[in-house]
């Protein structure tokens, strides 16, 4: 299904023009491509983001944190992340609850937010997350309960989990 489009013109000072180029370039897409890109991630993502006052760290910084907290303290803010936090920006922007909304949600974290690399199947009687990050040992303690949190709290199904240092793969019924 292709999505309709418009055209619209506008002016933008000529060093963000380079740059944007030079973006489109480098990733092999035209420079249309890109700004819709971007737009999409303005008016689908980075709105909301701000409004609900969600913070961006590094990757560096957020993996040093989590390397200082006690693993039941860590366990406890990734329930209550997964839980309360994440059920309430899932009805911020979309206003309700259900299984779509919930993978939008979890793209939108791991896409754009950085929390690490998503792919995400449905088949007839699963659905499977697998995320790669660079938090180790303990993100993947942080991810699998803050995942696993969210799929009871939003869903009400039961999940299953596996991690590695660097991976979280969770599978549940739809």
């Amino acid at each position: 299904m292709s999505k309709k489009s418009s055209s619209i013109t506008f002016r933008i000072d000529e060093k963000s023009e380079r740059g944007l180029r030079k973006l489109a370039e480098e990733n092999r897409i035209s420079l249309n491509t890109l700004a819709n890109q971007i737009f999409s991630d303005y008016v689908e993502c980075e709105v909301f983001i701000k409004k609900f006052g969600t913070l961006r760290i590094s990757t560096d910084s957020f993996r040093r944190i989590l390397s200082v907290i006690p693993e039941k303290d860590l366990v406890d803010l990734a329930i209550r992340g997964g839980s309360q936090e994440a059920k309430e920006f899932i009805l911020f922007k979309w206003k309700e609850l259900n299984p779509s909304v919930v993978h939008e949600f979890v793209k939108m974290y791991f896409e754009f937010c950085g929390y690490g690399r998503c792919d995400m199947e449905k088949t007839e009687g699963k659905i499977s997350v697998s995320i790669h990050h660079d938090l180790k040992t303990k993100g993947s303690l942080y991810l699998k309960h803050f995942l696993e949190s969210l799929i009871r709290s939003t869903l009400d199904k039961p999940c299953t989990v596996t991690t590695t240092e660097d991976t979280v793969t969770l599978s549940f019924q739809p």
